[in-house]
């Protein structure tokens, strides 16, 4: 069962991640994911959209069951392979948006900031709480350096503490800020100004 919808519409292609309540991203999540991007970049859209399916989350990150039991390696090439599919893309001149509205935790923070561009939802709330189980975000310590600088990307990795869309917006993790009442509308209309 595909957890990834795929669809297309003047010249953007959506990929929602759509396995709601939030959005917990599995290995077979992840490779979909990577799989449905590179398809998506193939057909050489103006914009791939990223979204969370639901109200709740975009993502509160990865399926702890990935972590345990001998699947960690499983998940590190999963993840390893959606950094890969990202940065693919970009190479092809693909740009990509995350549409952010509820939680972006862990995994899901990472997988929002591997995107060329954030629009968040003004309820947005972002976050790397992975050091409350004892382990460090890998993509974020990859990418978040360059993104947000050193000192933000540490505090946010060593503390798990959670900030909102406007402080997510002035350490430059979004790039964008949209008001709840007119979330879908307005950021519909940004990305169509962004895809043509």
């Amino acid at each position: 069962m595909s957890h990834i919808r795929v669809r297309r519409q003047n010249n953007i292609v959506w990929l929602v991640l759509d396995r709601p309540p939030l959005n917990i991203l599995s290995i077979e999540m992840l490779d979909q994911l990577s799989d449905a991007l590179r398809d998506a970049a193939r057909q050489k859209p103006r914009l791939v959209v990223v979204m969370g399916a639901g109200e709740r989350a975009f993502s509160a990150g990865v399926d702890v069951k990935d972590h345990l039991d001998g699947r960690e390696k499983e998940m590190l090439r999963a993840v390893y392979d959606n950094c890969a599919a990202f940065e693919e893309a970009r190479a092809q001149k693909v740009p990509t948006v995350a549409l952010v509205k509820g939680y972006a935790l862990g995994g899901g923070c990472e997988l929002a900031a591997l995107c060329d561009t954030i629009i968040a939802h003004e309820d947005a709330t972002f976050g790397l709480p992975e050091i409350t189980l004892g382990v460090l975000p890998p993509v974020a310590a990859a990418y978040f350096p360059a993104l947000i600088g050193s000192n933000a990307t540490m505090r946010l990795m060593l503390t798990g503490e959670t900030i909102n869309a406007r402080e997510a917006f002035s350490l430059g993790l979004a790039h964008q800020v949209l008001p709840a009442r007119r979330f879908l509308p307005d950021a519909e209309e940004l990305l169509a100004m962004l895809a043509s």
